[in-house]
């Protein structure tokens, strides 16, 4: 019972986070992803069996990259500074030069899968929220409501009916009841809350909670297999009863890349 308390307290200050962030403006919504690429970075490094200590090269061309990012969306940077972008890579295998005794592939492999598992995903949430705060106020604080529901509903429904193992290779507790009681929950929400999404097709709006839904799981699944192959229980311990960011972050760092796509090809 006390587990469960310093859980569901912990996970409320974790929304109320991201709800104030989006309610007050995108300068807020910013240090908060920020923030969230700056943990789950330093997370992602302890997936490396090799891991001895924190690697500064790393963590500074991925904040470099997210506030570069931010600043050539809100026009106060010129695009043509993305193309910085491009040294990341030219920056991180000069930095191996310098060290010896190393799997060179793997440990440049690692880092650069650190810039495509985490920081992407959230550049491309935080230039999302930028985008469509005009016209569609409330869409990122939706699609993060449809991401938490398919959790708790996934959670509770494995608990009460789950049998039948999804994934048991990368992780045991996820159940096929689990996964369709968490998605039947979120289509019943997205047709819930379409009045308040700002989009004129019904259709479209359902098909973006079953995309979700679906996303949500392997976004799940490969933080466990990270996880898995590092001998790891948790990402870290930076949040009471849950375990690290990235274990609170797993499924929005594949939802919101699809997400931003889907926008783009569909609306």
């Amino acid at each position: 019972m006390k587990n469960l308390l310093v859980r569901s307290l912990s996970g409320a200050v974790y929304v109320a986070l991201i709800i104030s962030s989006l309610i007050l403006n995108e300068w807020f919504f910013f240090a908060v992803c920020l923030l969230f690429n700056l943990l789950a970075i330093l997370e992602f490094q302890r997936f490396n069996t090799g891991y001895k200590r924190i690697d500064f090269a790393q963590i500074v061309g991925s904040v470099v990259f997210f506030i570069l990012s931010h600043f050539i969306f809100i026009g106060i940077i010129e695009t043509k500074w993305l193309f910085l972008a491009v040294l990341i890579p030219l920056l991180t295998f000069s930095v191996a030069l310098y060290k010896k005794e190393i799997d060179l592939f793997k440990e440049l492999s690692f880092k650069l899968s650190g810039y495509l598992y985490i920081t992407l995903p959230l550049i491309l949430l935080n230039f999302l929220n930028l985008k469509l705060t005009d016209n569609y106020s409330y869409v990122v604080l939706l699609i993060f409501a449809l991401v938490w529901a398919n959790d708790t509903f996934a959670y509770l429904s494995g608990m009460l009916w789950g049998k039948h193992k999804l994934f048991e290779r990368i992780t045991p507790k996820k159940t096929w009841e689990g996964f369709i009681g968490g998605a039947l929950a979120v289509v019943i929400i997205s047709w819930a809350v379409f009045p308040y999404s700002g989009f004129d097709s019904l259709f479209f709006w359902l098909v973006l909670g079953a995309v979700i839904s679906l996303v949500s799981v392997f976004g799940d699944f490969v933080e466990s297999m990270f996880k898995r192959a590092a001998g790891l229980k948790d990402s870290g311990n930076i949040i009471p009863g849950h375990g690290g960011i990235l274990d609170r972050i797993d499924s929005i760092l594949f939802v919101f890349p699809v997400v931003f796509v889907y926008f783009e090809l569909v609306l």
